[in-house]
């Protein structure tokens, strides 16, 4: 969408102001950039001219890497957290990048996909991990991320409701409603600024994980209960709008992290819970939803194909063996299987696969770059994991635990997520999971606590 010159107005200053934070204040630097380049993401600079198509995303995205770069270098000091995850990001961005090019993959005639993919799948998450767990954390800047990610969940949740009742007039920004954009498929559901119902639906379920860690420390007595379950019932809504199942399970596998976890507050997130999958159950079981407020058949696709999906997916496996079998150790290389246009090996050899895009980041990640690949990818993965685990048991602090749990529940959200679609893509969804997971090894545990606090962020 070209952006106008009150949007580049806008882009200017977010630039300036994202530049300066990243300067002094990294970790709300990190943040802000990722609110604008969600609302303003399919913004474009220079729309007519004869190649360069620049996001505006991408604009604040170097002007935060500036900042980072004018603020870490002075700085000089290794940050005290773990390093492995990091390391093992790094190894599978590089191994990645030796794969394309044995398979040779990287010097295809046109390579902005693969550069795209390259960008949003490998060095994004790489790059945000890595600054976000840089800087040490303070409880005080946590719950400050925390309050400008769930004001951004009011958007996203408020954008979707005006998505699906249309009421046009609401909607901002204004391209939202341009079916030429996004996903043409996506045209009938809550799409958002990214115009792609999957990863609008995979940040809406993280947001709203954000969403409930924030609402129990920001409310006191029953208005933290009403807020809880005010996020569940109206974010479910939300979610339930984009009409894409992928980031309904990985709300719930999130939601269950926190559940399991919060002992002392289970039986209300329990009670939120059953109330949003009673509501769904309903809404789609039964022939009067509250969608036909808006239109006749609120989920034309979605309730009526699930065995059409699960008989998708077993294609997806079977299809994948033959291509894996073949080149199991490297892989055929980055960007071989994203789009029918580019189902061929380096040699030009055509590729059987009829799904076109792979709709599972590991087997993807499996098939570009082999069996190194998936198997890096997985390492990194369950590092984090394991590493947010042994945070949560060294604190003594139940904001901390709560803190870790919640980058537990999004990476939950993130790997189930990843099963349904190929996330290698979605920017803004890599850069949301990665933030709360980096900020969650850089928050100390006990001792170093009251050192972080006061610490600049």
């Amino acid at each position: 969408m070209p952006a106008s010159s009150g949007i580049l107005a806008i882009g200017v200053i977010a630039a300036l102001l994202i530049f300066f934070l990243a300067w002094r204040r990294p970790t709300l630097a990190l943040t802000v950039w990722l609110i604008f380049s969600t609302v303003f993401s399919e913004y474009i600079l220079l729309p007519n001219a004869p190649t360069l198509h620049v996001h505006l995303s991408r604009v604040l995205l170097s002007a935060l890497l500036l900042g980072l770069a004018a603020g870490w270098i002075p700085r000089c000091t290794r940050p005290n957290t773990p390093v492995t995850p990091a390391v093992l990001i790094v190894i599978l961005t590089v191994w990645t990048i030796v794969s394309a090019m044995l398979t040779g993959t990287l010097f295809r005639v046109d390579g902005t996909r693969n550069l795209s993919v390259f960008i949003t799948g490998y060095f994004l998450p790489g790059m945000i991990l890595y600054f976000a767990r840089y800087f040490p954390l303070s409880l005080k800047v946590s719950r400050s991320v925390c309050a400008l990610l769930t004001l951004l969940l009011g958007y996203m949740v408020f954008t979707a409701f005006c998505e699906h009742f249309h009421i046009d007039s609401l909607v901002f920004p204004q391209y939202i409603l341009d079916p030429s954009l996004g996903v043409a498929l996506h045209t009938e559901r809550a799409r958002g600024p990214i115009v792609n119902a999957a990863e609008n639906g995979g940040i809406i379920a993280v947001l709203l994980l954000v969403g409930l860690h924030t609402a129990l420390y920001a409310a006191r007595g029953m208005m933290r209960w009403v807020s809880v379950f005010g996020l569940l019932v109206v974010g479910g809504l939300a979610l339930f709008f984009t009409e894409t199942r992928g980031p309904w399970l990985a709300f719930v596998g999130g939601l269950a992290v926190m559940i399991f976890h919060k002992r002392c507050r289970g039986v209300v997130f329990a009670l939120g819970g059953i109330g949003v999958v009673a509501l769904a159950a309903f809404l789609v079981v039964s022939a009067t939803s509250v969608g036909n407020l808006a239109k006749e058949d609120p989920l034309p696709q979605r309730s009526d194909n699930t065995s059409d999906t699960a008989e998708f997916r077993m294609d997806l496996y079977r299809e994948s063996v033959r291509p894996f079998q073949e080149h199991p150790l490297i892989g055929w290389g980055l960007g071989t299987f994203t789009d029918e246009d580019y189902l061929f090996d380096a040699y030009g050899g055509s590729l059987t696969i009829t799904t076109a895009v792979l709709h599972d980041t590991v087997v993807a990640i499996t098939l570009e770059s082999g069996i190194i690949g998936g198997v890096l990818y997985l390492s990194f993965l369950i590092t984090l994991v394991t590493l947010l685990i042994r945070l949560r048991r060294s604190s003594n602090s139940p904001e901390a635990q709560d803190f870790y749990i919640l980058g537990l529940a999004s990476l939950t959200a993130f790997v189930i997520n990843g099963l349904f679609v190929d996330i290698r893509y979605f920017m803004q969804q890599n850069a949301l999971v990665f933030l709360i997971a980096g900020l969650g090894l850089a928050l100390p545990p006990v001792k170093r606590l009251q050192v972080a606090e006061s610490s600049p962020p």
